[in-house]
């Protein structure tokens, strides 16, 4: 795995690949019964209380990060920027750099360096000629910077990387897990650009040599854009600290999908023990902070300044990402849901495809855990314009149908996998393998794929989409 790793992560002291693009500095400143067809029919497992904790899951502190994006001023005259030094790092990483979000003229860029510090992220259209780079320069109020970069060309190539100064004004890399974070590259999507190209996985956060390689595998598709769906990182005990126990087990495997698009996560139940906590908050919190509603309706506020539950739109889609922790707090769970009705009822001329870590159905593990989420969820999923559902939590692939909706359960980015235990009347295909997912969307239908390891088609599927209908 070294050759993969070197894309990405650069061991000291061999030159970043930024030197190579130095003279393009590119750092982006910038649940009732389960409805089957036909009709309706009571589930067959006994209902448990939506106040009933999963094991092992904690409430949340909140505890929002007070983050305002950094934007880039306009310039009146052609300044050169501040000088970049990439041969020798200063500081370190605690979060490197990572692509938050896009929309088709900007970027929400943030990242976490171990101590404040002056500096600035350089950013640059692929290509271009160095004085052609622009910069967004952060003072040293804060360790944590959210940078917002607008006024992007959509559909366009840029690269972005962050300097930290020094004494004489020159920047420097910080340090990333004794090496280098290399620049991120952000692809900005465009209008009516078919099909919107999406990777999916689950359950990945075991810091596996295979959460390595279906990484690889997937950026080998090239997805504008990653949906996790949850648990992120297990046994956060096992290292000094929830921030290195994230470098170790997500930034790292997971490095070149975060070198090339966001990843969208929702909260799992291992994100919620105790050994995550870092600041009084889940570390989960810290990674990806609540960022500004700036693009056709997109909502990252979650519950109280948290980044808990969050929306935004691509193309003609509607992503919904939600808590299914919050069943079991009953004041966050009434919000929770205020707000998903919210959002299904202003979506009638989009496709919602809704997120979360929980299945509410399931042939795996844990066939019981979903029950609250079909008493409370299904019937808002069936009666709005959801076409697909995705979740985590079993750690195995599985397919289902119910009622025009499909229900994919994709917690299989590890080797620990879970088999079968009960198959239910709507599963279409289960298997227990490593893998991750990738969606094609068009207007009128979703493709979807399953890939194992090696480039396995593990399941192929057609869905039209029920607004086309």
């Amino acid at each position: 795995m070294a050759s993969r790793k070197k894309a990405v992560l650069t061991p000291l002291p061999r030159p970043l690949r930024m030197i190579r693009f130095i003279a393009g500095v590119i750092l982006l400143g910038t649940l009732t019964g389960c409805s089957r067809a036909g009709g309706s029919v009571q589930d067959e497992y006994p209902k448990l209380s939506p106040t009933t904790e999963l094991p092992g899951t904690s409430t949340p502190v909140i505890t929002p990060l007070p983050l305002t994006p950094t934007v880039a001023p306009t310039l009146e005259e052609t300044i050169p920027p501040p000088s970049y030094d990439s041969s020798t790092t200063l500081g370190a990483y605690v979060i490197p750099l990572t692509i938050q979000h896009l929309s088709e003229t900007t970027a929400d860029l943030y990242f976490m360096l171990e101590s404040p510090a002056e500096g600035a992220v350089y950013y640059s259209l692929h290509g271009n000629s160095p004085d052609q780079t622009q910069w967004i320069t952060f003072d040293a109020a804060t360790d944590t910077h959210l940078i917002k970069v607008s006024d992007l060309e959509p559909g366009a190539l840029y690269e972005a990387w962050v300097g930290v100064s020094d004494d004489a004004g020159v920047l420097h890399p910080p340090s990333f897990a004794e090496g280098v974070w290399e620049p991120v590259t952000i692809r900005l999507p465009q209008e009516n650009d078919w099909p919107i190209r999406v990777g999916v996985i689950g359950d990945s956060g075991f810091g596996e040599e295979v959460t390595y390689q279906l990484a690889e595998e997937m950026a080998s598709h090239h997805p504008e854009l990653v949906i996790h769906t949850g648990d992120l990182v297990y046994n956060v005990y096992e290292d000094p600290s929830p921030a290195e126990a994230f470098i170790r087990k997500f930034y790292q495997p997971l490095a070149d999908l975060l070198h090339a698009a966001p990843i969208y996560p929702v909260f799992g139940n291992h994100e919620g023990y105790e050994d995550t906590y870092w600041r009084d908050q889940p570390f989960y919190y810290a990674a990806f902070p609540p960022l500004e509603n700036t693009f056709r309706g997109d909502d990252f506020g979650g519950m109280s300044g948290q980044r808990g539950w969050y929306a935004f739109r691509h193309g003609d889609y509607q992503f919904i990402f939600l808590n299914s922790q919050q069943f079991y707090s009953l004041d966050l769970r009434q919000e929770q849901n205020a707000w998903l009705q919210e959002k299904l009822g202003g979506s009638t001329s989009t496709t919602n495809i809704v997120v979360f870590h929980i299945p509410p159905f399931t042939s795996g593990y844990h066939p019981d855990d979903g029950i609250p989420i079909r008493q409370a969820w299904i019937p808002l999923f069936e009666e709005a314009n959801v076409a697909l559902v995705l979740s985590g939590h079993d750690h195995n692939y599985e397919r289902l149908e119910l009622n025009g909706i499909t229900y994919i359960v994709s917690g299989g980015g590890s080797n620990i996998l879970y088999d079968k235990r009960d198959t239910r009347e709507e599963s279409e295909f289960f298997t227990a393998k490593s893998h991750f997912v990738i969606l094609e969307l068009y207007p009128d239908r979703i493709g979807m794929t399953a890939y194992g390891l090696g480039g396995e088609v593990l399941d192929s599927y057609t869905l039209q989409n029920p607004s086309s209908d």
